[in-house]
């Protein structure tokens, strides 16, 4: 058994991915998944063509989904629309720098309670949206979700606000 604090600390923990307020919310949404008796949460990034990409976990796994993220292969980022994988995964550089995402690497998905629901078509399914890590705690530079709340960060440091809208 781990006596490094270190060790003991999962993934989130470790590299200071969640606020207390965050991590309030991730409490808050456990206690519901059980309260309501939802048997899986699907965990979800949005890739670069706008696909809903991730995994769908039992409702026991939440709390470790929490604590540690959820590995997913990065090749996941490295498709084109077809499915296609289109960049040099095998490569020492994938085109996104030396190392990141060689040989489809895993990256973490940290889920954001904060965006938890309830599928109204399907009762016992949760969702939420995620952020996504290298296994090093460094944000992954092209995750569509970190680019916006990158650039919503900037405008509000500029002193402007974000609006936007739908066309269907």
């Amino acid at each position: 058994m781990a006596s490094d604090p270190e060790e003991m600390a999962g993934f989130v923990e470790r590299y200071g991915l969640r606020s207390g307020d965050a991590q309030k919310s991730a409490e808050e949404v456990a206690a519901r998944v059980n309260a309501d008796g939802l048997e899986v949460v699907r965990i979800s990034f949005v890739d670069q063509h706008g696909i809903l990409r991730g995994k769908t976990i039992t409702a026991d796994g939440l709390g470790s989904a929490f604590k540690n993220g959820i590995t997913m292969p990065s090749s996941l980022l490295l498709k084109d629309t077809s499915n296609a994988t289109v960049f040099p995964v095998w490569s020492g550089d994938a085109g996104f720098g030396a190392g990141r995402m060689t040989g489809a690497e895993d990256i973490v998905m940290v889920p954001d309670p904060t965006t938890f629901k309830v599928l109204p078509w399907s009762a016992h399914t949760g969702w939420m949206l995620a952020d996504l890590y290298h296994a090093d705690g460094a944000p992954v530079a092209i995750s569509t979700r970190g680019i916006l709340k990158d650039a919503v960060q900037r405008l509000d440091s500029a002193g402007y606000r974000f609006t936007a809208g739908l066309e269907l």
